[in-house]
């Protein structure tokens, strides 16, 4: 005698003994209800879902599409909408439904007369049955049943080519069991949940067991009636739902496609520093200023890499704490170039302008003034010293890409000291004047041994700039001490201009696990800042950004194990406040909301040199 499954049994009894880690693609996207869309069939298959699904109705000797018999159309046929256009590509594709080697599933919900249509489907696919034969082609398209579904113990009956969509309370033979590649069934036989927030505790375990239980049989998992939403869909994934639905095609398929950029964990945890808040807002003449830019930080960023270091950041530990707002003179949106010519300059121009005003004309940089001042200066960034933000210390150009242009800019400014990568763009009678004015050098180590007299020109190699989670190492950190090392030694005081330069770079990737490690570095850098100002007594810390980049919002996060989850709306820069952190003399500047190139008469006001609005 045959032993039958009753499946319901198993979802009771087997809930504790499955566990799976699985990578999700474009093979777990179902395209629910595909044929409502505008380009049916064609629509999804460009977007490469692995399930694509259509309800047919039997007419005649026909199937005809359609969500309810009253909207058959006579031209909106399986065979026109479906069949025909599937083996055209996979002709073009060499016997393959995807010329990447992924299996195509289509699930065809027959609305009523499951026999009838049935057998219609098995005429239709005849003359292209190996493309449909799953047992002797490792290629085939799985064509599986659902809706009106004959009873189990018939599948025997029907061509091998076509499986069933199971269900949890269905009594299977082993035999019939063996034609069932998943398990459906409504999420509203768990809960009713609308795809915002998050799913209640009880039910939540509700839909784990159920789930946890059907794999235990070695099936996989579909849920219908889920809401079309990000959170819906990372909800899936974290129950371990293995077919993701939506009417949102390029929604879920951008999601999918990009799910592990759009994740993150960081590559190693550090102790923020604990201020002693000693020198921190008090009404005294700075004798050091030094401003931190974090290229495309905004809140999002910050907050990421707080949730990747355990919930606690150097960030976290001000108390002067303003905002600024970013738009350039001719966009909602800043670049780095007019958003870095604000805060050096005062002044609010045109994007890609470096160092000049709306008409071309140059202004005169904070770099330029402190020297009349006698103040050393200092720029370090990782990434080129041509890039925008550097260069809108010491260069005056139309045009953020003319980095040879910018280059011959640097050895008449008055900047003492530069750390950053690029080389490649200063020509050799810019290098000839660059060893004229001070020394030229190739490392940090080659720094520590060079007099701090001397103007220091250092250029480190590119892969020293790299990605950090790419294995950049410490070389921010290294920079910071080393450039502060040799500023301090000026009897007059410094401006140290430091950039987290490569934040902007993971936004504009929409890559979250770049933001994270870049954000952590960066961090690491505020505390050493922190602990040199309490040291010094003199200096104010000023930490803001030039402008945010890549709309992140967070979706989901962990405190104790450092992951991040979280979706991007552009690749490009967005026009949101970013925050302005201080610490140290006139600290309490920096509070409030309000332009960006106010920031540079408050740099100046800690100096001395400038009332602060």
């Amino acid at each position: 005698m045959k032993k039958n499954i009753l499946l319901l049994m198993l979802l009771m009894g087997m809930v504790d003994g499955y566990a799976q880690t699985k990578v999700y693609t474009m093979k777990n996207a179902h395209a629910h209800n595909d044929y409502l869309h505008n380009l049916p069939f064609y629509e999804a298959y460009g977007l490469q879902y692995g399930m694509i699904e259509a309800d047919v109705f039997p007419q005649g000797n026909d199937l005809m599409v359609a969500h309810e018999k009253a909207e058959i159309e006579p031209q909106r046929t399986f065979k026109k909408l479906y069949l025909e256009p599937l083996i055209q590509q996979i002709q073009l594709r060499k016997g393959k439904a995807y010329a990447n080697g992924q299996q195509l599933q289509l699930l065809i919900d027959i609305k009523e007369g499951g026999i009838e249509a049935l057998k219609i489907l098995t005429e239709q696919i005849k003359p292209y049955y190996s493309y449909f034969d799953t047992q002797s082609n490792p290629n085939a398209v799985q064509i599986i049943i659902s809706g009106d579904m004959p009873s189990p113990t018939t599948y025997a009956q029907f061509d091998k080519a076509f499986f069933f969509d199971g269900r949890p309370k269905q009594v299977y033979s082993q035999e019939a069991f063996e034609r069932v590649p998943l398990i459906s069934t409504s999420m509203s036989d768990f809960t009713r949940w609308n795809g915002k927030g998050l799913i209640t505790a009880p039910q939540y375990r509700k839909v784990k067991s159920f789930v946890d239980s059907v794999h235990a049989t070695g099936k996989l998992v579909r849920l219908w009636g889920v809401p079309n939403s990000i959170t819906a869909y990372k909800t899936l994934i974290k129950l371990g739902v293995d077919y993701i639905g939506t009417d949102n095609l390029p929604e879920l398929a951008g999601f999918l496609k990009n799910l592990v950029s759009y994740s993150a964990a960081p590559i190693q945890q550090h102790i923020p520093y604990l201020p002693t808040y000693q020198s921190d807002g008090i009404a005294k003449r700075s004798k050091n200023v030094i401003l931190l830019i974090g290229d495309g930080m905004g809140l999002a960023q910050i907050y990421s890499g707080m949730t990747a270091n355990g919930g606690k950041l150097n960030w976290a530990n001000f108390k002067n704490v303003g905002f600024s707002k970013t738009n350039s003179a001719d966009s909602f949106c800043t670049d780095s170039a007019a958003g870095a010519t604000a805060l050096s300059t005062g002044e609010k121009t045109n994007n890609r302008y470096i160092g000049m005003d709306t008409l071309q004309k140059p202004l005169q940089n904070i770099s330029e003034i402190l020297a009349t001042q006698k103040k050393k200066i200092g720029l370090v960034v990782s990434e080129e010293i041509t890039g925008a933000t550097p260069a809108s210390f010491y260069a005056h150009e139309p045009e953020r890409d003319w980095y040879s242009l910018i280059a011959e800019h640097l050895p008449t400014s008055p900047v003492d000291l530069t750390i950053g990568a690029g080389i490649e763009s200063f020509k050799p009678e810019v290098m000839k004047a660059l060893h004229q004015k001070g020394k030229v050098l190739s490392s940090l180590d080659e720094l520590k041994k060079a007099s701090a007299k001397d103007r220091n020109f250092v250029f480190v190699s590119k892969d020293e700039v790299r990605p950090k989670h790419e294995g950049r190492g410490s070389y921010l950190s290294d920079a910071f001490d080393a450039a502060v090392d040799k500023l301090q030694q000026s009897p007059n005081g410094f401006f140290l201009m430091l950039e987290g330069s490569k934040i902007d770079w993971g936004g504009h990737a929409n890559n979250l696990n770049y933001v994270v490690n870049e954000m952590l570095d960066f961090d690491e850098v505020i505390g050493k800042a922190l602990a040199f100002a309490d040291k010094n007594g003199e200096t104010t810390i000023v930490i803001t950004a030039d402008h945010e980049t890549g709309g992140l919002s967070l979706l989901d996060g962990n405190f104790h194990t450092g992951a991040v989850d979280g979706n991007f709306s552009t690749n490009d820069h967005s026009g949101i406040l970013v925050p302005v952190m201080a610490y140290g003399p006139n600290a309490s500047q920096f509070r409030g909301v309000y332009e960006n190139n106010t920031i540079f008469k408050k740099l100046l006001a800690c100096f001395g040199l400038a009332k602060s609005k």
